[in-house]
């Protein structure tokens, strides 16, 4: 019905039978709706498992996790020394002692910090409105093992593997698929403990960002002088350290909860000021909300967008309506909102948009 309102007052407007408001009206032409600024964003995380094993092996596959990007403008960018990264805790339920005096003690500092090790990449170009899908434990056909989870196998993807490195833990980072080229493949810089990124299975957090041109990523991630730690001094398990990453090379950042647990924010609010939800073992993805004026404005869309919406779970979804996987696949392109609040811009979805 929705869509069927749009294409009356479209036509109504090509005839000078209808004048409305921009702001009223999410349907009224823009005055250039051929041009978009805008960057890469953070448009999906799923990181929660849940899927169903083959051979009715117990327990479910949690090996299935990935991040999408998305190139949010009509003009294609090249991105040099992109990185990722998670902000501490890993779980936002858990004790937070980056509080002091119930603040983030980086709320109005000029840093973020980025727990035990991020990934980067030298260079990406993504075209208008394209996705950049990177497999955080395996670029595999994850298929295999579960029928209904996703097949990374695919030479467009993108694989965080770099055996040289602590990252190593071969469960999380078996040997990517031979059809996706070593130049897909994402280097970690690590300063804490462990053998794997361990994004969060409850509430993920990601932070995008970009090292300045020139940058020696791993040592400016081994130099003392950017290290944080949090409670204050490095702890007996070297879990803690962070490195400091400026907050005016962050690019994007995200956060969510855990449904049910009390949890307290881990970004500050001038890079995210709020949170989306999260759900683990259900195969969720916490999914980006479509900017619907700007997506219904541009282009020929308007005939190609594809309505009533029915993936979003736990009382949560695209306030838009507009289904934009299935948009995307009719030849709609898509513009996502980016208010930098996580609870507005964020949603849970029933399972991967890539299905």
């Amino acid at each position: 019905m929705k869509k069927l309102n749009y294409l009356m007052m479209a036509a109504a407007m090509t005839l000078g039978l209808a004048s409305c408001s921009q702001e009223s009206n999410p349907g009224t032409p823009a005055e250039d709706n051929t041009k978009v600024e805008g960057g890469l964003i953070i448009k999906e995380v799923n990181a929660g498992g849940g899927f169903t094993q083959t051979g009715g092996k117990a327990g479910s596959y949690s090996n299935c996790s990935g991040i999408i990007l998305y190139n949010n403008s009509s003009s294609s960018v090249t991105v040099k020394n992109i990185a990722i990264g998670m902000v501490p805790p890993s779980n936002a339920h858990a004790t937070n002692d980056n509080y002091e005096n119930d603040v983030l003690v980086y709320e109005n500092a000029d840093f973020i910090p980025i727990l035990t090790g991020l990934w980067y990449h030298s260079g990406i170009t993504v075209q208008p409105f394209s996705d950049v899908v990177i497999a955080t434990k395996g670029a595999i056909d994850h298929t295999q093992v579960a029928p209904n989870a996703i097949n990374f196998a695919n030479p467009d993807y993108y694989a965080m593997y770099d055996p040289e490195s602590s990252f190593n833990l071969k469960s999380y980072y078996p040997t990517p698929d031979a059809s996706i080229p070593t130049a897909n493949y994402w280097k970690a810089a690590v300063y804490g403990s462990g053998t794997a990124w361990m994004l969060s299975m409850f509430s993920p957090n990601v932070v995008l960002f970009q090292f300045p041109e020139g940058t020696d990523i791993a040592a400016y991630c081994a130099d003392e002088a950017n290290r944080y730690y949090e409670g204050g001094t490095r702890d007996a398990y070297n879990s803690n350290v962070c490195v400091k990453i400026p907050k005016t090379w962050v690019l994007d950042a995200m956060e969510t909860f855990c449904i049910g647990r009390a949890s307290k924010k881990r970004i500050s609010a001038d890079l995210d000021a709020g949170n989306g939800l999260y759900l683990n073992k259900m195969m969720y993805s916490a999914y980006r909300n479509v900017d619907e004026k700007a997506t219904v404005n541009y282009g020929d869309n308007i005939n190609k967008l594809v309505y009533n919406y029915a993936d979003g779970v736990e009382g949560t979804t695209d306030p838009s309506g507009i289904d934009a996987a299935a948009s995307a696949k009719n030849g709609a392109k898509i513009i996502y909102q980016d208010t930098n609040n996580s609870t507005a811009d964020f949603h849970l979805r029933k399972g991967w948009s890539l299905k």
